[in-house]
């Protein structure tokens, strides 16, 4: 796997010491997935998965712009799904084929759930080992707001939270801010945006030394506050 990447690159896919990293590049829209993205992701994700000096996988977004990922590529979807949806119907292929990939994947896998973190950007991130909250998470499943089943998994991660909360998700399209992410169990760890690259650099770091991605998340782990939304819907 190279580590040139390109400004005009979608997703940046290099090594980050013994992290294999992937940074999604597309601001303009939110980061939101198209059929490319998911292509390289994947491509990397398989180079990397027979490399023995990668030790766990990163995925990010590019530093200073809005949102982790916003979704798919929903003008993409609605243009596709007016004419034969052909272009549409590839590109749900590849995403969950990605989404599995990634619930399948052999070695770690973390996540930086930075910002809006919502439907496609679920699907790259919650199937991971760790995923990480920072103070700028807002997570939701929405798609049922556009007459969409909760994909990516949904079926299978969100039964598994605690109680109703799975469904609730599911039917209302809520927001979860970061306490509640965490309180939730969609995010394992909670990092302010400041700390993360020294967060990387340590795990990278750790990793290199036989230590455990855990112990070393566990290590840089700050408290999330209290679970205010969670909170206010189980007294409403």
């Amino acid at each position: 796997m190279p580590n040139e990447i390109s400004e005009q690159d979608e997703v940046f896919c290099r090594l980050d010491g013994p992290l294999g990293r992937l940074t999604l590049n597309r601001p303009g829209a939110l980061h939101s997935l198209n059929f490319n993205m998911c292509k390289l992701m994947i491509d990397a994700l398989m180079a990397w998965r027979e490399d023995d000096t990668v030790k766990a996988i990163w995925i990010d977004h590019q530093p200073e712009t809005r949102g982790f990922c916003a979704g798919g590529d929903i003008r993409m979807l609605s243009e596709s799904g007016k004419s034969d949806g052909v272009e549409a119907c590839a590109f749900f292929r590849l995403e969950y084929q990605l989404n599995h990939f990634l619930q399948t994947y052999p070695k770690p896998v973390i996540a930086v759930m930075d910002g809006v973190t919502m439907g496609g950007g679920v699907g790259i991130s919650v199937h991971g080992a760790f995923r990480i909250a920072t103070e700028n998470t807002v997570f939701a499943m929405p798609e049922t707001g556009i007459a969409l089943m909760p994909d990516v998994g949904g079926g299978w991660f969100l039964p598994r939270l605690d109680g109703e909360l799975g469904a609730w998700l599911a039917m209302t399209g809520n927001r979860l801010k970061a306490a509640d992410s965490f309180a939730a169990g969609i995010a394992t760890h909670y990092v302010t945006t400041d700390r993360v690259d020294a967060a990387r650099a340590h795990i990278a770091e750790g990793l290199s030394a036989g230590k455990s991605p855990a112990d070393l998340l566990d290590e840089k782990h700050q408290d999330p506050g209290a679970p205010v939304q969670l909170d206010n819907e189980t007294r409403a």
